[in-house]
């Protein structure tokens, strides 16, 4: 059979509540303001998968950073999703993480062409700074 043993079922089911892969990292400073939402597919942005959408768009929030892993898996889906939902993107490089180099940078180098712009942890803490400067004047 062509699906036997598919790893797309383990995969998805750490998607779960209560899976594993589904907590939040330990050393993570989560703050009891924080919103948390729950992803149930490896895009955050496709139908059914959060509410992601709808709190950014109710904040007036237009532009994502996406951080995390795995690069090529659901940093990249969430990513192509989020700009056929018109929001300007910010890929940061050296805050997501892949299995090999070449995954990673495979992910880096489809972003750059199509999808948004790339840019270190660096450069994002610098882009961030220059706008909350430009807000304060």
């Amino acid at each position: 059979m062509f699906f036997e043993g598919d790893p797309r079922r383990a995969t998805l089911s750490e998607l779960t509540p209560g899976a594993h892969g589904f907590e939040l990292y330990a050393d993570l400073d989560v703050k009891p303001a924080d919103p948390i939402l729950i992803k149930r597919r490896y895009s955050a942005f496709i139908q059914g998968s959060s509410d992601i959408d709808r709190h950014l768009r109710d904040a007036g929030i237009d532009t994502v950073m996406i951080v995390g892993t795995l690069t090529n898996v659901c940093c990249e889906s969430s990513a192509r999703d989020a700009m056929m939902l018109n929001y300007r993107l910010l890929f940061v490089s050296d805050a997501n993480a892949a299995l090999s180099d070449a995954e990673h940078n495979a992910t880096l180098g489809t972003i750059l062409r199509v999808f948004g712009d790339v840019a270190t942890t660096d450069e994002a803490i610098a882009l961030l700074s220059d706008k909350s400067h430009e807000r304060a004047a």
